[in-house]
């Protein structure tokens, strides 16, 4: 029988790494560790108002790793806060909402059957995992689902799950904040727990958050955005399980109606 490892990570929100798009790629941040983070944000469409919200997908990309360590594992991250631009807004009143416990040790399909109303976004990801004497790397799929509220604070929890090499559910449990500083606003902060011990990391997750409902009569988007100064920025602070923290930062330009 082959194992299945899950990982859940608690948190006081979403995301950690994958391979970057060329097309919104933002700087790499090296480490004295031989560490490398990016982080990448894409808001569409990129046509919008410069006074009001409009719907919008978030797609968030990260990715962490070590040129230096061929054939091993980078230090894995056990923290992540990313903050959004100001101009982004997430509005989650009247979403479905879903009980993490139910998706451990599930597929897609079952995570899916369980809470597919309050899905809220899809995406992909990578960890490397140790197995005896070899590192393989683990593709996975993720789908993002609204989580039951920790009093008035949203909740976002990634399901990500994988068959190759072996099945592997991982469960992502993020609350998201209002920084409002610097020209940001939403604020996701995940802490992330180590990976069979600390020997594998999550290297990659990308989600894209795209819901659109209705709430009381009127039509909403999970995700909302405006054009007000002719760019999204985004920041991320990534904190290393050997006490290193790099931050990286991208921008993408937008166009006013």
């Amino acid at each position: 029988m082959r194992k299945r490892p899950v990982l859940i990570v608690g948190l006081a929100v979403v995301t950690a790494a994958i391979a970057a798009s060329a097309a919104f790629a933002g700087p790499t941040v090296v480490g004295k560790d031989g560490n490398t983070q990016s982080i990448d944000s894409l808001i569409t469409p990129k046509k919008l108002s410069k006074t009001t919200l409009s719907p919008a997908t978030l797609e968030v990309t990260t990715k962490t790793t070590n040129p230096n360590a061929a054939g091993t594992v980078p230090s894995p991250a056990v923290r992540a806060v990313i903050d959004f631009d100001k101009s982004v807004k997430l509005f989650t009143k009247g979403v479905p909402t879903c009980n993490p416990a139910k998706l451990q040790n599930t597929s897609t399909a079952l995570a899916e059957q369980e809470c597919g109303k309050a899905k809220i976004g899809s995406g992909t990801a990578t960890a490397l995992l140790p197995v005896g004497t070899q590192v393989f790397p683990v593709n996975q799929t993720v789908t993002v689902f609204n989580g039951v509220p920790k009093g008035n604070t949203p909740v976002v929890i990634l399901h990500t799950y994988g068959t190759t090499p072996i099945q592997t559910t991982f469960v992502l449990i993020g609350t998201v904040t209002n920084f409002n500083k610097e020209g940001y606003g939403p604020r996701l902060d995940l802490e992330i727990p180590l990976i069979a011990g600390g020997t594998g990391a999550l290297t990659g997750v990308k989600a894209k958050i795209a819901k659109k409902y209705t709430y009381k009569g009127k039509k909403q988007s999970y995700v909302s955005a405006k054009c007000a100064s002719g760019k999204f920025k985004t920041r991320g602070a990534f904190t290393f399980k050997d006490g290193e923290v790099l931050t990286a930062f991208s921008t993408q330009s937008c166009k006013k109606k």
